[in-house]
Order: structure tokens, then sequence, then C-alpha cells
């Protein structure tokens, strides 16, 4: 009897594990420079499974803040998360460095779910695609601003061109995240 209670115990404390590893939000970022997690970066902020693709000067390094245990963050070269390129592990904040490879989108996901590709082969990959919420740069005078991305077609890309040229006027127009 007090081996079922235990095992029973178990089962229940990993399930509640899980459940609360699923129900997290986890921020993911993706930065310009190819060898750490620093600088200018756009990032996503959702609660897993959700496939966020990068404008094409960003995704050289990749962060995923707090990872909860038994979750994988993963990079991809293509815009729908099924050409796989890295996998970071949680728990704890990760970085991956592709030293001038490039992670155009990423995803993470509790890790029993099964990979991103197996997920999509099921659906609409498309259906679960979105875009960064929020942009991170530094201005002309150093300081740091974080703006939201607007929703609609290439607005990212938008930012992304704008922060090219130095345009901080035209991103100080952005609401603030």
């Amino acid at each position: 009897m007090q081996l079922k209670f235990a095992t029973m115990l178990s089962a229940v404390s990993a399930a509640l594990l899980a459940a609360s590893a699923l129900a997290q939000s986890v921020q993911y970022e993706a930065y310009a420079d190819t060898t750490s997690c620093s600088g200018s970066s756009f990032g996503c902020t959702d609660g897993g499974a959700v496939c966020c693709t990068f404008p094409t000067e960003f995704g050289f390094s990749v962060q995923f803040k707090n990872l909860p245990s038994g979750s994988q963050g993963q990079g991809y070269t293509d815009g729908d998360c099924t050409s796989f390129l890295f996998s970071l592990f949680g728990p704890g904040t990760k970085c991956w460095n592709g030293g001038g490879a490039r992670a155009s989108t990423m995803n993470w996901f509790h890790s029993p779910q099964g990979r991103r590709e197996v997920v999509a082969a099921r659906s609409n990959a498309k259906a679960n695609c979105s875009t960064p919420a929020y942009f991170k740069y530094e201005d002309a005078s150093g300081e740091t601003k974080t703006i939201a991305v607007p929703a609609g077609e290439n607005a990212a890309q938008n930012i992304a061109d704008l922060y090219t040229a130095k345009n901080y006027t035209a991103l100080a127009q952005y609401q603030a995240y």
C-alpha cells in the first residue's frame, strides 16, 4: 500500500511540474551579434510551440530566458520552424552563438510534447507562426529603448531597416514596450 501511495504521489508531482512548465511564458530574443547574446535584439514572448520569425539581420545569436525545467528552445533556418539548426535545454537562461550561422525562426516547448516538426506535420505549420513582440536597442545617446513591434506584414523588418539606417527619430515614434 505504501508503494502504491508513493508511486501515485510521484506521478501527481510530475504532472503538476509539467503543467506549471506548460503554463509559463518564455521570452526569447534574436541578436545581430555573431558571438554573444548582446546588443540590439528582437524578442518574442509566448506560452510555447509558437514559431517566431525574425528579420534578416537578426538570429546570429539567440537567447531563451528562464526556460522551465524539462523544456527546450530550438532554432531553425527556414520560415516555419521545420529546418532544425540547434536546441538548448532548460532550466535557466541559455544563449546560442551561431558564429555566422543564422536562426531565422525559433520556438520553445516542454520537451515531452515532441519536436515542433512533428507537431507541424499534424497541422498547418504556418498557423502557429508569429512575429516579434518587441525590439530592444540603444539610441544615439546610448540609452536602451524597448519598443513594441506593431502587427502587420513586414513591421519587424521595417524596424530593423530603420535601426540599420540609424534612424533613431523614426524608431522613437514607436510605442514603448
